[in-house]
């Protein structure tokens, strides 16, 4: 049996690595423009758009983070993750349209071109790079946990396999890896499709779920540090992980730092037109909605069918441990090799991200003449090459939890990233020097509230205080600094 179930793996993901490689290449002959390479030319349509907001979306963190405490700990991940991350995208949704209407091939490039300096420009950039490396650890991680299982190989074996399918991806520039998304997109709806039915069938339906999951009782898995009692499923908080201080205002983390995060707004900036743009949002909302129910039905009915795994000892690793094992049919490895396609969407696209503002916004400012557009090219793979080898070594000591690493690390982006952002998109009375004293009270608050945090002495996520702060002083300077005036006139594409 075993070695049927590895010859199998072995066939897909021969298969799996085929198609990655045509549909990767076939996008590598693009124009050679930074248009081009960063933004598609900005002639999307609406389903691409849809496709690529929705693959730069669904990682690691959302199928093996939130499915796996959905188990352990049934309705509280919902208020804790997928409800900060929804109102996060309204709040993009808000800003979509005056955004669009900036022409630029960065976030950085926006904000020099509204403030009129470069430091700012650079600073943003060093911001954006240092937040997307440690973030693709996440995706490194979930790609080394799954795919050292199906192929009985060291993890970091395992990581060097995303490490090339991401550099190979992301060196094809925005086109290649929005057609990888599509690719990504139609394996995981067609394997959560096939899970789903398949733990539907095996709880006897699903009325039967969550009737069965109110009466649940015991440790999830083995490295449980808290028993569940009857009906604790159904809570929207816990006494462990999901307090109602740390599920609220982590909304200030998952939340605010997904409505102010480049990668999200790099999709909208892509679109043919400001209606497209808006349209992205909610189409890819609509999917999510069906999505995360899915991922919700199988992970309680996960915990009904086995009620404790005694031989897992962590919670990121229920789900490729019940699929592989204790669920194992044919059909759920394209589930499993969704969830290693989910990984190398979000990477590329972060890592393309890392190497525009490694390129873009911090080398190319230094430099009195402006490099011709292919050697920025050039510059921007080198810098897809440093991105995605930093993420790799410090992936070799990855964090325990995938959903609260995320979280405290779009924190960061929330802190530093979102009163600048929607401050220069809905407060016309925004200075530059708010703006510098938004990001140097943030970037103050994230080294003073994180390691008051981690050392469980502040009793709420870091991003709340902190944004609240560089909220506040972005405001406050720029009340006193403004003169009056005329807004900025919109910035023109270089």
């Amino acid at each position: 049996m075993l070695f049927e179930k590895e010859m199998i793996y072995l066939c897909y993901f021969t298969m799996y690595s085929i198609v990655l490689l045509i549909v990767g290449k076939s996008r590598t002959q693009q124009h050679n423009t930074l248009r081009h390479f960063y933004l598609g030319n900005r002639g999307m349509g609406l389903f691409r758009c849809t496709i690529a907001f929705i693959g730069t979306w669904i990682s690691s963190a959302t199928i093996l983070g939130f499915t796996g405490n959905v188990f352990e700990s049934g309705f509280a991940p919902l208020l804790y993750s997928v409800v900060p991350w929804f109102l996060g995208a309204c709040l993009l949704y808000l800003i979509s349209g005056k955004l669009y209407e900036y022409d630029v091939l960065t976030i950085p490039e926006l904000i020099r071109k509204k403030y009129g300096s470069k430091y700012l420009q650079m600073i943003f950039a060093v911001i954006m790079m240092i937040t997307y490396t440690l973030y693709l650890i996440i995706h490194i991680k979930g790609f080394g946990l799954v795919a050292s299982v199906l192929f009985h190989i060291p993890y970091n074996v395992a990581t060097l396999m995303i490490y090339l399918f991401i550099l190979y991806s992301a060196f094809g520039g925005y086109r290649a890896v929005t057609r990888i998304d599509l690719m990504h997109i139609i394996l995981l709806t067609a394997g959560t499709g096939i899970v789903f039915f398949l733990v539907i069938g095996q709880a006897g339906g699903l009325p039967e779920i969550f009737r069965r999951a109110g009466e649940i009782s015991g440790f999830a898995h083995g490295g449980s540090t808290a028993a569940n009692h009857p009906g604790d499923l159904f809570q929207l908080f816990d006494g462990e992980k999901f307090t109602p201080r740390m599920s609220t205002s982590m909304f200030f983390g998952w939340g605010l730092g997904l409505a102010a995060n480049p990668q999200y707004m790099m999709r909208i900036l892509s679109a043919k037109n400001q209606k497209t743009a808006r349209h992205t949002i909610l189409c890819a909302l609509c999917y999510l909605v069906i999505f995360y129910f899915a991922l919700l039905t199988i992970g309680f009915g996960m915990r009904v069918l086995f009620p404790s795994l005694a031989e897992v000892q962590y919670t990121d690793d229920i789900v490729v441990h019940v699929f592989n094992n204790l669920l194992y049919t044919p059909l759920n490895t394209l589930f499993l090799f969704a969830i290693l396609g989910a990984c190398i969407s979000v990477s590329n696209s972060q890592l393309l991200l890392f190497a525009t503002s490694f390129a873009y916004d911090f080398i190319r400012p230094t430099v009195k003449t402006a490099p011709r557009e292919y050697t920025m090219i050039l510059l921007t793979r080198l810098g897809v090459l440093l991105g995605g080898t930093l993420s790799l070594l410090f992936s070799l000591h990855p964090p325990d939890s995938l959903l609260s690493y995320g979280g405290d690390i779009w924190g960061i982006i929330g802190v530093t990233f979102f009163p600048i952002l929607y401050g220069t998109f809905l407060y016309p009375k925004s200075t530059r020097q708010g703006v510098w004293a938004s990001l140097s009270s943030g970037i103050l608050a994230i080294a003073v509230f994180y390691p008051l945090y981690y050392l469980q002495i502040l009793p709420v996520h870091p991003a709340f205080p902190g944004t609240a702060l560089s909220a506040l002083c972005f405001f406050a300077v720029s009340r006193m600094t403004w003169k009056g005036g005329k807004m900025d006139e919109k910035p023109t594409a270089l």
